[in-house]
């Protein structure tokens, strides 16, 4: 009796559709102990290591560094090194897609298979896995022209390429450059149309007068060791904020209003990949300049790309600010499952009226977008004033 467990891409968080492979800890004839780090995938715009939860030899690797699986998809092979090429063939040939998970660690097969080919265990047929043939048929590669590179003459993605020749780009020519989307890209590409698609969004816009805070920023800045900026402390008036207008401090998961009792600050942080929506928990119980030192640390990781789905998950609502690249104002799209969003524009001196008479202030502009199905416009709207009024009690 034989034992095959098939390597599947794992459901690493609600929202993952898809993975890609970063890196492969181990080639294909390596032996595998269980617990051993076997592929690292990004999903989520973060980087996940999968375990072996069983003991054998690594006898087939079918997706390779740099390639995107859907959820459940085979990505390689663990079986004992006395098991034949040709049940293993079989087994990949037959594999249904279900995620593998330590409860259905293996699949027995009690007697010889075959492949469905008409071709012998030498055919190109059982040296390529489910992927390889799709691939060929894609680029329009006969497999019985391709040299296998990969463990006993196996072929591989690679040396399908190989064969096919550099493929011509579309609309690609010496002055453009092509640049496939990353892992990271994509996951941002489905996760916004999702949003902007299926939340219904309306926007709110207040402007709030900045000098108080400044000064507030200037004290704080000259006392302590941990520089504060306008964002940290805007935050700080967020999360007091979010606390006295509760309702607009949720999740909408399903049919169900999740209402936090703490103010999960998801903050956007901008990087060469793309806008990470890092979390600040409890931000209400943080001072401006832990605020600070918690963003600072948490913009480091995302920088470095050592970002723990902690990090991602669990916020309850987002600010993302593009003041500091000059921006007056935007409008942002909401970050599912969250319920708003409140974009910020750069502090400005104008003219305005107090008491009839003009003087001159820095103004901010900031706008909220909404999910009208759990936020309706007059919470929205509370949310704004009492945003104000933190802002305004800052001296």
């Amino acid at each position: 009796m034989s034992e095959i467990y098939p390597i599947a891409v794992p459901k690493w968080g609600i929202e993952m559709v898809e993975g890609t492979i970063t890196q492969w800890n181990k080639c294909e004839g390596d032996a595998v102990a269980k617990g051993d780090e076997v592929f690292e995938m990004e999903s989520d715009k973060i980087v996940n290591v999968w375990d072996s939860p069983v003991d054998g030899v690594l006898r087939r690797i079918i997706a390779g560094e740099g390639d995107a699986r859907p959820v459940g998809a085979l990505l390689g092979v663990i079986a004992a090194a006395d098991v034949d090429d040709a049940d293993i063939d079989a087994f990949i040939a037959s594999f249904g897609g279900e995620p593998a998970s330590a409860e259905t660690a293996t699949t027995e097969i009690t007697a010889p298979a075959t492949a469905a080919t008409a071709g012998g265990p030498n055919d190109a047929y059982t040296r390529s896995s489910p992927a390889v043939r799709k691939l060929a048929d894609e680029l329009g590669v006969d497999l019985n022209t391709v040299t296998g590179t990969g463990r006993r003459g196996r072929i591989t993605e690679d040396d399908v390429r190989a064969t096919a020749g550099p493929a011509d780009q579309a609309g690609a020519t010496d002055e453009v450059e092509v640049i496939p989307l990353s892992p990271t890209r994509k996951t941002i590409a489905r996760r916004l149309t999702e949003a902007k698609q299926a939340i219904p969004h309306y926007y709110l816009t207040a402007e709030y007068e900045l000098d108080g805070l400044l000064a507030h920023r200037a004290s704080l800045n000259e006392s302590g060791d941990t520089k504060v900026s306008v964002n940290d402390l805007i935050i700080f008036c967020v999360a007091r904020a979010l606390m006295k207008e509760p309702r607009v401090n949720v999740n909408l998961i399903d049919d169900e209003i999740h209402q936090f009792r703490s103010a999960n600050v998801a903050v956007a942080v901008a990087t060469d990949d793309g806008l990470y929506p890092v979390t600040l928990r409890q931000a209400e119980t943080m001072s401006p300049a832990e605020l600070a030192q918690a963003t600072s640390e948490l913009a480091q990781k995302a920088s470095n790309g050592t970002l723990a789905r902690e990090d991602l998950s669990g916020g309850s609502f987002t600010v993302s600010n593009l003041g500091m690249y000059g921006v007056k104002a935007f409008t942002a799209i909401v970050n599912p499952p969250m319920g708003a969003i409140l974009a910020l524009g750069k502090g400005e001196q104008k003219i305005v009226v107090r008491n009839g008479e003009p003087a001159v202030a820095t103004v901010i502009s900031a706008t909220l977008s909404c999910d009208h199905r759990v936020i309706d416009g007059a919470v929205g709207a509370s949310f704004l004033a009492a945003l104000g009024e933190e802002i305004a009690g800052l001296e």
